[in-house]
Formats: structure tokens, sequence, C-alpha cells
């Protein structure tokens, strides 16, 4: 039952009705029970493992409260290493051990270790950081242990969350569970309009990507070139608008309900830099890695060299929680070592690009005026030749009408720092989105082979390859909606979209409703799996 289906969005109704109606005092019990049962839909069997950690966490909590430390570095041991061993055998006991066998293998010598046929858990790795999360808040004395065994373990199983995130706080959602959520028609509506965008993207956008991304990415070899690129561009989006869009859903079932979880994505392929993508990006699991392990390690209060050391264990292990594959672990360390490089190049880079747009800035009109008539010359004097082709002519006439206005923008000086500033902060953004599609390849590919390869035949040409597996109407529709897509976060750096829609007449808005709920029904393809299910 995931969120797009048809079960879950009557599953999700009748929740509210019945939430809604029966009283406050019983409302976190109704909530437990509709979060078990939606949790053992997927399988049953998952039930046993989440109960397993809820109790663990639960009870050495009560045992280290108001304890010596000595009492209490023993429970958070206990706690972190019983459930990070849980997580272990089965997330990451098999690429271990067919690592190990490999490497034995290679040297020639003999590994009978067997395999284990387990089962992976659907969301393993999100409750249990989630839990872990309230383990060393208690230990920290952050917070008071929990004493009602029902309400911690609806915290650790609260269905919106419990799949993919975010990865809640016992701080900021458990609180929540104690207050009595009144019906709000702005909150619902609110969390309506949410959710609804959430399936848009995931429907609309990643489903309809996925089909050209799980061909080409299916089995690389077969292509170079620009399908290769198109791919892992389309992959890009598909991969934020699938779990931005399942974030959206989560946070908007909640907020229907009266409960406000943390944000996970802001606008990410808008930042300046690899850093602040990782700050917009996940940002509850960023968060925590940060609180929990970053801190610990000594942060940014450490050398230099420990300090760069932090960074790429944080980013190492952020990648191997994402999956047991060595793909993700290159992944995760190709973002922390590119993050210590803008660290180690920071005031070069500065340097660099204050010299070439404070250069541009300082250019005046008159050389663009010349340049514009030396562009319009070539294309005239190359077109009366003959010598010049026809895409060098028009590409040389529409560089001289570029320069040209380029040239009237500098006679306004205001206007035109305006414009090279705004230069300046796209081609960081640019540069920036380029490096994380770069690690997007290693994320994607099945292996490291496959990843090699698709790196390696990257560029080219090789545009008929596309049009022979996809119609000109296809390809022109999925580079549409991530037109789409960017335009709408062009305006949600401005403000909240839905705060800026209540101060529109009602026509104009039901007009958008409508739009969007037909976008969805007409644009919906073949429904795929979310791809953070798979952590």
């Amino acid at each position: 039952m995931i969120f797009t289906s048809i079960e879950y969005l009557l599953f999700f109704v009748a929740v509210v009705f019945a939430f809604f109606a029966i009283p406050h005092r019983f409302r976190w019990m109704f909530l437990l029970a509709v979060s078990y049962f939606y949790y053992m839909t997927l399988d049953p069997r998952y039930a046993i493992l989440i109960l397993t950690t809820t109790i663990i966490v639960y009870g050495t909590a009560l045992v280290m409260h108001n304890r010596s430390v000595r009492v209490k570095k023993l429970c958070v041991a206990f706690s972190v290493i019983s459930n990070l061993s849980i997580l272990f055998m089965f997330k990451y006991y098999n690429f271990f051990n067919n690592s190990l066998r490999d490497l034995f293998n290679a040297l020639g010598m003999g590994y009978h270790v067997p395999q284990l046929s387990l089962l992976l858990p659907i969301g393993i790795s999100f409750y249990t950081f989630q839990a872990l999360s309230y383990t060393i808040d208690v230990y920290r004395g952050t917070r008071e242990p929990v004493r009602n065994f029902g309400m911690f373990a609806l915290f650790v199983s609260f269905f919106p969350v419990i799949l993919s995130g975010p990865i809640e706080r016992s701080t900021t959602l458990l609180p929540q569970f104690y207050k009595k959520a009144e019906f709000s028609y702005e909150r619902v509506t609110d969390g309506l309009k949410l959710m609804a965008w959430g399936f848009f993207q995931k429907l609309v956008i990643a489903d309809r990507l996925n089909v050209y991304v799980s061909m080409v990415y299916g089995q690389p070899q077969l292509f170079k070139g620009l399908p290769l690129m198109a791919a892992t561009y389309f992959f890009v989006f598909q991969v934020y608008c699938d779990f931005s869009g399942y974030t959206d859903i989560a946070i908007g079932s909640a907020q229907v309900m009266g409960y406000d979880l943390i944000p996970n994505f802001r606008r990410p392929y808008f930042a300046q830099s690899i850093a602040e993508l990782w700050r917009r990006w996940h940002m509850s699991l960023i968060t925590w890695f940060r609180d929990y392990l970053y801190i610990p390690l000594g942060g940014n209060r450490v050398h230099r060299f420990r300090l760069y050391l932090n960074i790429l264990i944080v980013f190492t292990l952020s990648g191997l929680w994402h999956g047991a594959q060595w793909t993700f672990v290159t992944w995760g360390s190709l973002n922390g070592v590119l993050i210590v490089l803008s660290r180690i190049t920071q005031k070069a880079r500065d340097w660099i690009r204050g010299t070439i747009f404070g250069g541009l800035a300082r250019v005046p009109a008159s050389a663009y005026f010349v340049l514009c008539a030396a562009l319009t010359a070539v294309a005239a004097i190359g077109g009366a030749s003959g010598f010049a082709s026809t895409g060098g002519r028009i590409a040389a006439g529409a560089g001289g009408l570029a320069v040209l206005a380029l040239g009237i923008l500098r006679t306004r000086g205001e206007a035109y720092g305006r414009f090279i500033g705004k230069m300046q902060k796209f081609w960081m953004v640019f540069v920036t989105f380029h490096l994380f599609t770069l690690g997007a390849i290693f994320f994607r590919s099945k292996s490291l082979t496959d990843a090699w390869y698709v790196i390696t035949h990257f560029l080219g040409k090789n545009i008929a390859h596309v049009l022979l597996f996809f119609k000109i109407d296809d390809l022109l529709m999925m580079i549409g909606v991530i037109l789409l897509l960017n335009v709408i976060h062009l305006i949600q750096e401005r403000g909240s979209i839905r705060q800026m829609l209540k101060s529109k007449p009602l026509v104009v808005r039901w007009a958008l409703y409508y739009l969007m709920v037909m976008g969805i029904f007409m644009g919906i393809q073949k429904t795929a799996q979310f791809i953070y299910f798979s952590f």
C-alpha cells in the first residue's frame, strides 16, 4: 500500500475521518494501530523488527535516566550497537560478505562463509535512525524519557514517515502527539495541496522520466553519447521528484491530521555550492549525521586535516546508508571529496570569480557595440563569400544581437550590475548542479563498471539512437515537465506558493487546482516503486 496507490487514498481518507471522530485521549492508540496495520500490509514480518527496535530503545532510555555516567554509557552503547547490528544483518551482511569473498578469491584464498537469505525490511534505515536519535537525546539529557510505551511506539512507527522519512526527532514530533489536534479547514486544505503537488512530482514527472532512465541505465553498454547524457540528466530530476514527491505526500498527510513534520528538501538544484546543496537535499538525514556523528567527531572545532577527515567519514557513511553497494559508497565519498576540495580552493575560486565577473562589470558599453559590429560583419561576409556554414552565420548573428543587448543594458549601470550578479550566481548554480550530476551516475548505476562506462561514453551526439527508442513527443514532454518544475521552484524561491494562492480570487485558485488534478490523471505513467524504499 504505497502512497500512489488507490488503496492508500482510501486508507488515508478513512483514517482522517476516524481520527477526528474519536476522542483525543484515544487518538494515539488509533494512530498506533493504523500505523502498524499500514506497515504490515507490506509484509507482516516487518512488524517484528520494528517492535524489537522500539522495545530496545524504550527500555534503555528508561534505565539510563538519572543514572550514573557509566550506566548511561552502557545503555546507550547497548541500544546503538544492538540496533545497528539488526540494520547490519538485514541490509549489509551479504554486501560485506560478498566483498570479502571477492577479495579472498582475488588473492587466491578460499572463503566459505555463506550468504544469508534475509528479507530487507522497507524503511529500516529510516526508523532505526529515528529511534537512535531518541536514545542519544536521552543520553545527552536534551529530553526526558517517555513513560508511555504506546506513545513512543507511535513515534517510531508513525505511518506517514515510517517508509522513507523525513527522519523525525523526538523533541519535535513526540510532543505533538500529546496535544489535541483540532480540525482546521485551512490546515486540511494546505495539507491536501501539498499532497497533490507530491503526487504530481511522483506520477507525472518522476515516473515519466523513469521509463527512459531505466531503459538506458538497465543496459548502458548498448548506448553512448547523447542517450547516456539525456538519461543522466533525466535521472537527476527523477530522483529528486521521486523522493521530494514522497516527502510532500508524507508531510501533507500529517498536516491534514494536525501534525507538523520537518522539511526535507529546499530546492537543492538552486544551490551555489556542493555544501549548500547538501544543506537543501534530504535535510533530515544530513542534520542527523551532523548532530549525531559529525559534531561528536569534533565538527569544525578540530585542526584542518581532522576536519576534512570528518567530512569524508560522514559522507562515505551517508553513501553506505543509502544502499549496500560500492556505487553508493563511491557516490557518498565523491560528494565528501568535492566538499573538501571546495573548502581548500575557496579563496582561489572567490578570487577567480571576482576577477572575471568584476572585469565584466567594468566593460564599457562601447566595447559591446564594437563586438556586436564585428559579429554582424562575420555573419554578413561569411554569407557573401560562401565560406561560413548556415549554422555559423546564424550563431554569429544571434551572438551579435545578444552583445548589442548587453551594450544597451550597460548604459544602465544599476541594471547591468544586477545582471552581472545574476550571471555569477547562475554560473555557480550551473557548476554545482553538474558536479552533483556527475555523482548521480554512481548513484544510479548498478555497478562501478557500468558507472565507469557511462562516464567514459558520456559525451557525443548520436541523436538518432535516442529517436530510435522514443518519439520526439515523449522527449519534448519529459523536457517540458522538467522546465515546469524549475519554473515552480523559481516561484517558490520568492515564497510559498500555497500562501500566494490564498490571495488570489476563488476562480483562479480552483482553476489551478483543476489543472493540477487533471495534469495528474492525464500525465500518469506506469507507477514505479519509490526509489528510497530500497534504503
